[in-house]
This record gives structure tokens, C-alpha cells and sequence, in this order.
């Protein structure tokens, strides 16, 4: 049975509801990592469309998030200077470095990675990043979406460990994983809150 889903956010906290009723309640200034279960990729894209509405939230999907074709260099110079007066390039330049490295992508990999085309990485290279740019500018509440889903429980672990650079960066910035239900699904360290929305639904 499909949900209509709504959130919104006021003093400093999101809600997300399912059929008017709240699902997620949770403060955005306290960090953290937090998961909903959903039962199919049609809600899980339902579920983060109203997410991305509210003000202050940011999504890394699967792949990133990155324009595909143009290149990670030009991508993240447009990220580090918006809304910015000035411009240092090389200030910029030192941040992404520090930023990817943060992420779990080894230097000499990072010195040739700027002119390359995301599009034409490998997936959980894409991935990471795309964590680098909201590592650089940390939304109030980063929602990653569908991280695990196809992957191996190798490549997750990895997703795992370059997503704990974001945790000890901005200890204050929670970050929501929407993930596909399944028994392969990797468990989260420290996950504070999580729900199911399939039991919910049973319970309905």
C-alpha cells in the first residue's frame, strides 16, 4: 500500500511524516546518524523528493551527486565558491585535497582525479566524492540515498568508513541513510535512530 509522505522543518528539528503521521523526529544540531528502511526504490524516491524540498538539507545519491560530464575539479570549484566574494584557488585547491583525502581516496590517486569526468569513475569512487563536497559544505541534515544498494559488503565497508570522515568533521551535522530494505544491508555504527517503514505500514 503506498504513503504520502510530507516533512518539513521548524526550531531546529525534522519531521517526516507517512500518511500524517510522524516517522522521523529528529534535531538537526545534535549529529548522528539515523536510517529509514523503505520497502522499494518508488518510496525511497518518494520519501527523499520531500526531503530535498525543505531548506538546509542536502542529498548524496548513489552515484554522487556530481554533474557526470563535467570534470571533479570544475564541479568542486563551483561548490567552494558559491556565495562567496572572492576567490582563492589555491585555498581551494588545498580544502578538496584535504577534503578527498578525508574521504578515503589515497594522494596520488587525488593529484590526477581533477580533470577526470565522474561520470567515468567507478562507482564508490563517485561516491566518495560526493561526501567530499558536503564535507566542505555540511548541510543541516546531509540524506544519503541508497548508498548500499548493489554493492558488496566490501564496497559498502568502504562507504562506511569514508562516511565516518564526515561524522568527525562536523560532529554536530546528522546525516539521514534512506536504504532499501534487505537482509544484506550493512549495520550503521552509532545509528541513533532507525525506522522501518514497511512495520509501520503493519501496524497502520
Amino acid at each position: 500500500m503506498s504513503m504520502r509522505f510530507a516533512a518539513g522543518i521548524e526550531g531546529g528539528r525534522l519531521r517526516l511524516l507517512a500518511d500524517d503521521n510522524a516517522v522521523i523526529d529528529l534535531s538537526l544540531n545534535e549529529g548522528g546518524r539515523h536510517r529509514i528502511i523503505v520497502e522499494d526504490a518508488v518510496q525511497a524516491r518518494q520519501v527523499v523528493a520531500v526531503l530535498e524540498e525543505c531548506d538546509g538539507i542536502g542529498v548524496l545519491t548513489a552515484a554522487g551527486s556530481l554533474p557526470g560530464a563535467m570534470p571533479v575539479a570544475e564541479s568542486m570549484a563551483l561548490v567552494l565558491r558559491y556565495h562567496q566574494d572572492s576567490v582563492d584557488s589555491a585555498d581551494d585547491e588545498r580544502q578538496l585535497e584535504s577534503a578527498l583525502y578525508l574521504c578515503g581516496l589515497p594522494a596520488a590517486r587525488i593529484a590526477g582525479l581533477g580533470r577526470e569526468q565522474p561520470m567515468k569513475l567507478d562507482r564508490v569512487e563517485r561516491w566518495r566524492i560526493g561526501l567530499a563536497r558536503w564535507l566542505l559544505r555540511p548541510p543541516e541534515l546531509l540524506v544519503i540515498d541508497r548508498a548500499f544498494a548493489g554493492l558488496t559488503r566490501r564496497e559498502a565497508e568502504t562507504l562506511i568508513a569514508a562516511e565516518a570522515s564526515y561524522h568527525l568533521r562536523h560532529p554536530f551535522r546528522a546525516a539521514l541513510f534512506v536504504d532499501l530494505d534487505s537482509h544484506e544491508l550493512p549495520e550503521l555504527p552509532d545509528c541513533r535512530s532507525l525506522v522501518h517503514l514497511a512495520e509501520l505500514a503493519c501496524h497502520s
